[in-house]
């Protein structure tokens, strides 16, 4: 189990180093009007795996659970959402549209939580939102 949470600390450190260097990659190479959209996104999957790992440390787990699985959803879809940015699909703005409204009940439910890896998810997630509502079509 120490091992698992040490990996888990882990890879939300690599994830924390690695997505600022992703983000200004990213940046560069989309469209221009997706480089708001991409940051947040990128911003967002950071914070959302660094909540969920935090979480997943919390004395009361199950407490956290919905937390857990809301911040894992938004991860993924921040992802997929970023990775149709990067490509100029024709179907990024309906991806950004639903990752809007997954952020949206993120940030309701960090938001609930007073830790403040709780309160900084919900900051990224209604930032994410904001700006996938901006692309969405």
């Amino acid at each position: 189990m120490n091992l698992l949470k040490n990996s888990t600390i882990a890879l939300a450190m690599a994830l924390a180093i690695l997505s600022p260097m992703a983000a200004q990659s990213a940046e560069s190479m989309a469209p221009k009007q997706y480089e708001n959209c991409l940051k947040a996104c990128q911003e967002c999957v950071t914070a959302c795996e660094s909540c969920a790992t935090a979480c997943l440390n919390e004395d009361d787990v199950k407490m956290m659970a919905l937390c857990i699985k809301l911040n894992r959803d938004c991860a993924d879809i921040c992802s997929l959402s970023a990775q149709f940015m990067a490509r100029d699909s024709a179907y990024a703005g309906k991806l950004c549209a639903l990752c809007a409204t997954i952020c949206d009940a993120c940030a309701e439910e960090c938001s609930k939580h007073k830790m403040a890896h709780c309160q900084q998810c919900a900051e990224a997630c209604k930032k994410c939102a904001e700006e996938c509502r901006k692309m969405a079509k």
